[in-house]
Parts: structure tokens; C-alpha cells; sequence
């Protein structure tokens, strides 16, 4: 969750004061857990940076303020928690795709968010020395004793001491201006052999309806709108969807990327799928204002109201348009910094291999009016976009069942309409395989975290995503989730009636 850098660089290449102020540094508060490993932009605990900024009712990084349009809140703090539980079931609950040793010893984490990818993997690797750097102050104090994390600004020089054995990065898309730059900062602090992994979402938004339109779909128009605003700031939106040339201009070598898609909604083949796409519209609900209020409200001057009502339109889309399979891009891209002695011979590792993972539809929920989400209000049903889709009135599968309205988002009844148009116009080759897991082994930390929540806990229950034994073996009573649901669906019915 780092953001763009404020400040300029002189000729001499020392930091000059912009027009944001700096933040006050403690020279002298240096965390002997860090040891030299720390940047000479490491904001002090008692500086500035808790002095947040407040727009339509969310919560802004203080230090380099304005630069990143995302939140900092509960409400995003949350969101990322989840969206990394997605990120764990997208690699069978691994937390990285590169080939790096169980050993590794310098990691470091940038735009580490809410600090749970840089703990985790502190935790999985007690030999590594792990840092996390992000603009935002946010990460928990608890952590391992080999974790530690930085305030720093990801697009001012990186200034450590020591180089790092892999750099691990995640969903900056709305953070970097300049990926050129990060991949060239990337590369002079790693050590020679050392990986890079980038894993990134990137726009725009996909329908499997690939007639569908921007002027017919309030999401797939959301998502150019986010496109246009985020340009005019200097972010490309789209820049993940192709880092090839900028890795291999940086230096790197052996580049690998491998797509994924997240289907938004539990629409798609097999039951990994229907839980990743649990994950990936709970995270698209909260990602939908998140990404909007502050560049709309900025950059395509909209007030807050507009922005409200056309993120209803786009919830109305996702409650109704059952037909509508929209899914997001989201590509691992792993890169190798060269040995010394392969410096001598440029043409080494110079091959870009880059992989697809195919997205299936279930066609027994394809169109259907049963249970896409657990924000499926019963009975919503809406006309299907899809070509060769059909209304279905047969039953729903036994996996699925009636959700509740509990979970699902309010949006007002009538249409609004507002002029919402725009103001302007990557596997590496020698990546490990798991074993042969049953799906509730394997997708373990995904299902704990939905243990964690009993909204979620409840939902993907009633999605047939998780058993009610399985939830009381990880935190929960069994009969007591299978009461809560059954109580829930029998007030469901009496609101219904």
C-alpha cells in the first residue's frame, strides 16, 4: 500500500524538499531488529505520518500526502486481509511463486500494506531477515522477531545497506508511476542471482461476454473510468498486463509471468474456484469505493454523491446481471537478476515465457438465479447477457442455497441517473509443486480466514464453499454456524413472505 513519492531529486542526486512537507525523522530511533538494513527516509513512530487525512469519510496516508489515491482505514485494512487470502489460494496457499531457497536471508516487502504477506512469510522463513516499507503506519506492532517494517516511499531512492535475496511486491497498480524506475531501484538492491516477484490485479475488468460495452455495463464503465482518472494522475492502470521490456531493459533475466483470473462471484468450474471468487467479489465491493472516491472526487471532479449513486449502479449490475461473468487479471511476474559471471553474455536468460490459467464458467449456475455471491438477495434475477445463456427455473445445485439478505449490499430501489462518462478521454520453470491435497487441505489459510469473519464464515456456508464441520474444526462451533444459518434462512423466509 506505498505509494508515489513526493519529492524531486537534485543533480547530486540528494532528496529537495517539494511542495509536501517532509516528515520529522529520528535519526537516532533506529530498531536494533533492523540492523543496517534501513532506508534514510525511515519516518520515526512519533513523527507526522499518524497526522491522517480525511476525505468523504475515509482515511489518507499523512506522509507524501495525496500521492496514493487508496485509503488507509479499517474499511481498506480489511479489504487487503482478505484480497491476501485470494492471493494465497491463487498458489494452493503459498505466499510466493519464485524459486527462491527455503533459507532465503534478505526479503524485503514493498508496499507491504497491512504487513500480513510480510509476517506470514517472516513466520514461514525464520532464517530470513524480512522488511516491510508502505507510506501508511498501519501495520500491527506484534510481529516475529525477524520482521520488521519501515515507513518509506517507494519512489524515493532506496537506500539500504545490504542487498536483498528476493523482493517481493503486491497490487501497486494504483501506486507506481514509474515501473521502469522501481524495476531499476529492484534491481541495484538485489543480490546477483536474486528474484523479484511482482503479483499484481490489473485493468481493465473482463466480462466473459466479450460483447458486452462500457455504455451497457456501469462496471466495465467503472473500470475505464478508474483507467482515465488514474492516467491523468500519472498511474497506468494497465501497465502489469505487459512488464516484460521493462524488466529486461533493467537487467533482469529469466522473466516469467503467469496469468490468473479471479472470477467475481462463485460462477466459476470446481470449488477452488467458487471460493476464490467468494473472495474476489467480497474484496470487489470494498475495492469498488476504495478505487473511486478519491480519484473521481479529484480528478473528474464528481461529488461525492455522483460517485455514491453510480456505485450503486455497479452493485445493482453485480446483484441482478447474473449472466454477467466478470472476472479480473491477475499476473505473477517473476524475474532473476544475473550472476556476475552471466553479465559477460547478454544473451542468457533472455527468454520470456508466459502462461495462461484457463477461466471455465459453471454452466450450471451460467444465467441461473441462484447463488453467484453471498450478496444474492433471494429471488434476484436479472436477464442474461451472456450469448447462448439461459433463464433457468430448474432447482440450483445442492451446493448451493438460498443466500440471505444479511449479507447483501443496500443500493436504492430506483434508478438514479447521473452523466457518468469521462471528463477526458506474470510461472518460474523450476517453480515447486504441491502435493495431491483434498480442496479444504489445501485451501486452508483461505478457509481460516473465513472462519475468522462470521459474516464470511456464514456466507460461504451458505455458498456450499465451506461445511459447517470444517468451520468447527478451525474456530467455530459446527452447531452452532449450522443454528446461526438456519436461523438466518428462517427470518429470510419470514421477510420474504
Amino acid at each position: 500500500m506505498c505509494a508515489s513519492g513526493a519529492n524531486e531529486l537534485s543533480d547530486t542526486g540528494n532528496t529537495t524538499n517539494s511542495s509536501v512537507p517532509s516528515p520529522e525523522v529520528d535519526s537516532d530511533d533506529r530498531d536494533s531488529a533492523i540492523g543496517d538494513n534501513q532506508s534514510s527516509y525511515t519516518v520515526s513512530a512519533t513523527s507526522s505520518v499518524y497526522k491522517f487525512k480525511y476525505e468523504n469519510g475515509r482515511r489518507y496516508h499523512a506522509y507524501s500526502e495525496g500521492k496514493y489515491p487508496i485509503p488507509n482505514d479499517e474499511v481498506e485494512a480489511d479489504r487487503l486481509d482478505l484480497q491476501h487470502q485470494a492471493f494465497r489460494l491463487t498458489l494452493d496457499g503459498r505466499l510466493y511463486s519464485a524459486p527462491i531457497p527455503k533459507d532465503v536471508q534478505n526479503v524485503l516487502d514493498v508496499g507491504c500494506g497491512t504487513g500480513i504477506w510480510t509476517i506470514e512469510f517472516a513466520d514461514e522463513h525464520p532464517s530470513a531477515t524480512v522488511i516491510g516499507t508502505d507510506l501508511s503506519p498501519i501495520q500491527p506492532t506484534s510481529v516475529p522477531p525477524n520482521c520488521s517494517f519501515l515507513i518509506d516511499d517507494l519512489d524515493q531512492n532506496w537506500i539500504f545497506h545490504s542487498p536483498f535475496d528476493y523482493i517481493h511486491s503486491r497490487a501497486l497498480v494504483a501506486a507506481v508511476k514509474d515501473w521502469g524506475r522501481f524495476f531499476e531501484q529492484a534491481y541495484t538492491n538485489l543480490k546477483p542471482g536474486g528474484y523479484l516477484e511482482c503479483q499484481e490485479p490489473a485493468f481493465p475488468i473482463h466480462c466473459m461476454d466479450t460483447s458486452l460495452t462500457i455504455d451497457q455495463s456501469p462496471i466495465l464503465r467503472w473500470s475505464q473510468l478508474f483507467i482515465d482518472a488514474a492516467a491523468v494522475t500519472g498511474l497506468d492502470a494497465t501497465a502489469p498486463n505487459d512488464f516484460a521490456s521493462k524488466l529486461r531493459a533493467a537487467g533482469f533475466v529469466d522473466i516469467r509471468t503467469k496469468n490468473y483470473k479471479w472470477p467475481v462471484g462463485t460462477w466459476g468450474m470446481g470449488k477452488k474456484m467458487k471460493l476464490l471468487g467468494y473472495f474476489a467479489n467480497e474484496d470487489f465491493k470494498d475495492w469498488l469505493p476504495s478505487a473511486a472516491l478519491g480519484l473521481f472526487t479529484r480528478v473528474l471532479k464528481w461529488s461525492r454523491e455522483e460517485v455514491e449513486v453510480f456505485l450503486s449502479e455497479c452493485r445493482r449490475e453485480r446483484r441482478e446481471q447474473r449472466g454477467r461473468h466478470f472476472y479480473a487479471n491477475v499476473l505473477f511476474w517473476v524475474a532473476r537478476k544475473p550472476e556476475d559471471a552471466e553479465l559477460a553474455n547478454p544473451s542468457i536468460g533472455q527468454e520470456f515465457v508466459r502462461t495462461e490459467v484457463d477461466l471455465k464458467a459453471d454452466d450450471a449456475v451460467q444465467g441461473s438465479s441462484n447463488q453467484e455471491d453471498p450478496s444474492t438477495q433471494s429471488g434476484a434475477q436479472g436477464p442474461s447477457n451472456e450469448a447462448g445463456s439461459e433463464q433457468h427455473s430448474k432447482p440450483s445445485p445442492s451446493i448451493l442455497v438460498v443466500p440471505t439478505a444479511d449479507l447483501s449490499m443496500q443500493s436504492p430501489l430506483q434508478k438514479p441517473v447521473i452523466d457518468a462518462s469521462p471528463s477526458f478521454a506474470r510461472t518460474a520453470s523450476s517453480e515447486s509443486q504441491k502435493p495431491s491435497l483434498s480442496t479444504e487441505e489445501m485451501l486452508n489459510p483461505a478457509l481460516t480466514a473465513v472462519i475468522q469473519d462470521k459474516n464470511l464464515c456464514l456466507g460461504a456456508i451458505q455458498s456450499g464453499l465451506v461445511s459447517a464441520t470444517t468451520a468447527g474444526a478451525v474456530g467455530l462451533e459446527a452447531e452452532d454456524v449450522a443454528g446461526e444459518v438456519s436461523a438466518l434462512a428462517t427470518r429470510d423466509d419470514k421477510d420474504a413472505t
